[in-house]
């Protein structure tokens, strides 16, 4: 009898070892270069443009953002500026309209990688229109952004699609919010996700 415990004691043990010099498989998404893993500091500098909506209105504008990442599963948005000079509202109480400031807060944003998209984490932008302008100050505020790569495995940009809540004049409205953040030509499929 003891040697069938003692047996059966090393029949387990060698089992357990054995699980525990598997490698790990369970959640290999990250960023890559090339087809091989990411290693290292890399800042991607992105530029783009963003749509808002809401209620027929609609404010377009040029935007720029830096993404660094050391690699793995995640990475920060560090910098996300809006082109003031570039924004125009293109139709309802927004047509005419000008931004005379564009804040971006709580930056650095965080970035949650997968091997399909990113996710940003506590995404806020307020704008501040001009005097003729009907309505004087729009904050977008998304406890998540999604932004997902064409082609994740050779990236050359990324593109968000995102309805959620705004205050429009301190009143909440329901939102559109569309883009896209490009990587400079030279770059195009030199990063992935997988």
């Amino acid at each position: 009898m003891k040697k069938a415990k003692y047996g059966l004691l090393a029949l387990t043990a060698a089992i357990v070892v054995a699980v525990l010099a598997l490698p790990a498989s369970a959640d290999t998404s990250g960023w890559l270069h090339g087809e091989k893993p990411l290693e290292g500091h890399v800042t991607m500098a992105t530029t783009g443009g963003e749509v808002i909506e809401f209620g027929g209105s609609v404010l377009v504008c040029e935007t720029a953002a830096s993404i660094t990442t050391e690699g793995g599963s995640s990475a920060q948005i560090t910098s996300y500026s809006v082109s003031k000079a570039s924004c125009a509202g293109v139709a309802g109480e927004l047509e005419g309209c000008t931004v005379t400031a564009a804040t971006s807060t709580g930056l650095p944003w965080s970035l949650a990688v997968n091997t399909a998209d990113l996710t940003a984490g506590e995404v806020r932008v307020d704008y501040s229109l001009n005097e003729a302008c009907p309505i004087d100050k729009i904050e977008t505020s998304f406890p998540e952004l999604t932004l997902t790569p064409e082609e994740p495995s050779a990236i050359n940009l990324f593109r968000f699609s995102q309805e959620g809540t705004a205050k429009v004049d301190g009143k909440a409205t329901t939102i559109g919010y569309f883009g896209s953040l490009n990587l400079p030509e030279e770059e195009f499929g030199t990063y992935g996700i997988g």
